[in-house]
């Protein structure tokens, strides 16, 4: 919502432009995302995202396990549990149910947490990458095509190749 306005003035600003003024404005777009996928960090930041959610669905599962067998328990109780332990048993699996709970929303948290550290530095690298392709090749400005903010592109130069190329990628 906040790419609107400012595609509205950028587009405002250029029109009281005279003619000479217009044609070397330089307008360039860039699929931001896939430059982001294609950098060889990500493969790498990719696979320790991928062992660190196993570790913690691994936490999940032991939690989960040891909730269903306190409900197996309590579902067929030994002939002599007495009343006092069944309520004992059933207020520790209200409370492991909640701790389960808790455990999976942090979890998706330091999920989240920690691919966004990981992917920082790719992000900032992308960016430097693609500054510098700009200012090399005097792009007045460069709009993110993954953004979806873009409806037409047929003006614009698409800077990924040179960028790619700028990072070593093929």
């Amino acid at each position: 919502m906040r790419t609107l306005p400012i595609l509205s003035v950028l587009l405002l600003a250029t029109l009281p432009m005279t003619e000479s003024t217009a044609q070397t404005m330089k307008l360039g777009h860039i699929d931001r995302n896939a430059l982001v996928m294609a950098m060889p960090e990500r493969t790498a930041a990719s696979t320790k995202l991928d062992a660190f959610a196993k570790t913690l669905e691994g936490r999940l599962k032991a939690m989960g396990d040891e909730y269903t067998s306190k409900r197996a328990v309590l579902e067929n109780p030994p002939a002599t549990m007495t009343q006092t332990e069944l309520g004992i048993a059933a207020r520790e699996l209200q409370e492991l149910e909640t701790r389960i709970v808790d455990a999976q929303e942090k979890a998706q948290e330091d999920l989240a947490k920690m691919e966004q550290e990981l992917l920082k530095p790719i992000i900032e690298r992308v960016d430097s990458a693609i500054s510098t392709v700009a200012i090399e090749q005097s792009f007045n400005y460069v709009l993110d095509a993954s953004g979806g903010v873009l409806l037409h592109m047929a003006g614009g130069i698409d800077l990924l190749p040179a960028v790619k190329t700028r990072l070593g990628i093929k």
